[in-house]
């Protein structure tokens, strides 16, 4: 009898240790590729589960840049494991692409694309939506959600947080890495000035010609105007000192400063953080440490 209770008993504690080590294997940090969040090959992403995590950890979505037409999740594996190192889930989302076949052509074709902002947007709310329902799986929150991106993917982080398919407010704040926040325009000598090319892009990007009487649409796709409708929610605004792009000229001081003040005259929480000496893509030693830093304390302070 005795032999048998001192069996058990090494039987039970081995039992309970087993448990134990299972449990915090289940909580150390791990990296998911390539989860599809729909049918297109374009439409998957890298999820980044932090160590420890529970039910409270909060969730960073991730949009890479390239103009709405190129860019791939790849590009920031890195500093999505930086945020994830910092306690947050990182979605790091690949989404389907503005069409520009034609664009470098002489003529430039002119056409419309399959793909415009407003199918990465339904791409977003897609992966958003998928990892809704894995949340008890990778023991995430469901409601303590940020967005974040770099250039384009900043804008469409700034358009879905403010925008429709952010209905039920999951996402409560955003993170603008050097994005554009406005395509609107006063009349059309301004799209005259511009790069055809750039002009068939914004087209497509957009989904109708840039002329007066489709002003409407290119203030759809303006976080600025979302913000000035009283759609704004919590934003950081990070800007390179030099944020130029290909042969566009930078107005883009002069127009975060009036995003700035729209947020500001709306009464919506924002911070806007200038990167001294950066350029568009904070090549420089030292500019992402600052970027993830900025950006991992706003959400921390607004993800609680």
């Amino acid at each position: 009898m005795k032999n048998t209770i001192g069996i058990l008993t090494v039987l039970s504690l081995f039992i309970l240790s087993s448990c134990k080590k299972d449990k915090k294997a289940d909580l150390e940090a791990q990296v998911i590729t390539d989860v599809s969040y729909g049918t297109d090959s374009r439409q998957k992403m890298d999820v980044y589960l932090p160590e420890g995590r529970n039910e409270n950890t909060p969730v960073i979505v991730f949009l890479h840049g390239g103009g709405f037409v190129a860019g791939d999740k790849s590009e920031f594996s890195g500093q999505s494991s930086q945020l994830s190192a910092r306690g947050f889930a990182v979605l790091n989302v690949n989404y389907r692409l503005v069409d520009i076949d034609g664009v470098l052509s002489t003529p430039i074709v002119h056409k419309p694309s399959a793909v415009k902002i407003s199918d990465q947007l339904l791409d977003i709310q897609a992966a958003v939506n998928m990892a809704v329902s894995k949340r008890a799986d990778w023991k995430i929150s469901s409601d303590k959600w940020g967005i974040a991106g770099h250039s384009a993917g900043g804008t469409l982080a700034l358009l879905y947080a403010y925008g429709d398919r952010n209905s039920d407010n999951r996402v409560k704040a955003a993170a603008n890495w050097a994005g554009a926040t406005n395509f609107a325009f006063q009349d059309e000598s301004e799209v005259r000035a511009l790069d055809p090319r750039i002009v068939e892009v914004i087209y497509r990007a957009v989904g109708a010609e840039p002329v007066q009487a489709n002003i409407l649409a290119y203030m759809a796709v303006s976080p600025l105007w979302l913000a000035n409708q009283g759609k704004a929610r919590a934003t950081i605004n990070i800007r390179p000192e030099s944020n130029v792009v290909a042969d566009l000229p930078d107005g883009s001081k002069n127009e975060y400063q009036q995003f700035t003040n729209i947020l500001n005259s709306k009464g919506v929480d924002n911070k806007w953080v200038e990167v001294a000496g950066a350029n568009h893509g904070f090549s420089k030693a030292g500019n992402w440490d600052l970027v993830i830093s900025e950006t991992s304390a706003f959400f921390q302070a607004r993800l609680r």
